[in-house]
């Protein structure tokens, strides 16, 4: 068995749309995991910020250490060699975070009434959200504009694509596109229509005050090769689904493999090496709760390299902090939360889905992750309590790793 590969430029063909919907229902049903090709990304966006991650890892440590993740309460920054963990145990991999460029809106004397957008400000997990640590642009030249017009590109794909998705699950395109662009956003075609894969929205004159943007996320990752007579477990990273993001968009860079998931139904790993030309794309756990299971968050790990320095860039397109997975859910049609029942499955949100999140700790497991905020935020003490200890206090992390 393999991953299946999706072939987007369908979406512009009226006589093979159908084929695509088809496809995508079926991948996002049984196994949560895809690839996807003709998708609309130019070559040289993705090769313009790859060919600079080699050179930003092979900085002196000095260089790196100057934008640590240790220096930002957003965990954006740089984390060294085995510093994050997953369920307890060292990734053994580098890694630089950066996210959509916003400013810091956490105010701990936020009132929900002071502010045009209505929000209580004053919650810990407002505090994720802040600027990028950059490296410095004579160290590596051009590796700023590269990485921001790589993260636009991705988000504009990402919207396009939860468009397919909502289609091919009978959801009225454009639900949830609330969560991601101004309420006042139009496009050229109703959002009750089929749009072109290569359709982007144009903003009004008139925002909405009131909306709030979510930070998107990126990672750049350096998986370094353990030989195998090293007695370290080889763990690139460990099993996990993602819990930070509604979907997630990968660039892996050839030859090195290592990606795993973890089949739904044979329990085995299938291997999802690097092809080019490709994204591979994944949901995260509030994608599988909103939808009952419909949706697979499907767990997945790497395995480090034996030979040579495997890279890879995931992109996870964030929600808003304070959007509820419950008021996600109230907005699916009626009779998609049965759709795994009714299909003889039996493994949606109450059997595998919920399972799967107990055992990576990082879902809304109850009323204190339900919240995307808290959930995130419990994420990111768990895998870097050290970051966590120093801005938020041991109080925090013990609450929210407990």
């Amino acid at each position: 068995m393999s991953l299946p590969s999706l072939d987007l430029s369908l979406a512009d063909n009226p006589d093979q749309r159908g084929l695509l919907l088809d496809q995508l229902r079926d991948a996002l049903f049984n196994i949560g995991f895809l690839y996807v090709n003709n998708h609309g990304v130019s070559d040289d966006i993705i090769t313009s910020l790859s060919s600079r991650i080699p050179p930003l890892f092979d900085l002196p440590d000095e260089k790196k250490l100057a934008i640590s993740k240790l220096n930002s309460p957003h965990f954006l920054g740089y984390s060294g060699f085995a510093e994050e963990r997953t369920q307890g145990s060292p990734d053994l991999r580098e890694q630089f975070d950066f996210g959509t460029e916003l400013p810091v809106i956490y105010d701990s004397n936020s009132k929900s009434t002071s502010n045009p957008c209505g929000r209580d400000f004053s919650k810990l997990y407002w505090r994720l959200r802040g600027p990028n640590q950059w490296p410095r642009e004579e160290d590596v030249p051009g590796f700023k504009k590269a990485l921001l017009d790589y993260q636009e590109a991705l988000s504009s794909l990402s919207y396009r694509f939860v468009h397919l998705v909502e289609e091919a699950f009978s959801i009225p395109v454009g639900t949830f596109d609330r969560f991601f662009r101004n309420p006042t956003t139009s496009s050229s075609s109703s959002p009750s229509k089929p749009q072109s894969l290569a359709s982007h929205p144009k903003p009004t004159s008139s925002p909405n005050p009131t909306f709030l943007p979510p930070q998107h996320r990126l990672k750049l990752l350096k998986y370094h090769p353990i030989p195998p007579s090293s007695q370290l477990p080889g763990q690139g990273v460990g099993p996990h689904t993602d819990s930070s993001g509604w979907l997630t968009f990968l660039h892996q860079t050839p030859p090195e493999a290592g990606l795993e998931v973890l089949s739904p139904q044979t329990s085995t790993w299938l291997p999802a090496p690097p092809i080019e030309g490709t994204f591979v794309v994944n949901f995260g756990n509030a994608f599988e709760a909103a939808t009952s299971g419909a949706v697979r968050a499907t767990t997945h790990r790497v395995v480090a390299p034996r030979e040579r320095e495997r890279y890879s860039v995931p992109c996870f397109m964030g929600l808003p902090l304070d959007l509820g997975v419950g008021h996600v859910r109230g907005m699916m049609p009626r009779g998609l939360g049965g759709m795994r029942e009714r299909e003889g499955n039996g493994d949606g949100e109450e059997g595998r889905g919920k399972e799967g999140r107990e055992k990576g700790g990082e879902g809304p497991l109850d009323g204190r992750w339900d919240v995307l905020g808290e959930s995130v935020l419990r994420k990111w003490m768990r895998s870097h309590r050290d970051v966590g200890e120093k801005w938020y206090g041991r109080d925090v992390v013990g609450y929210y790793t407990q």
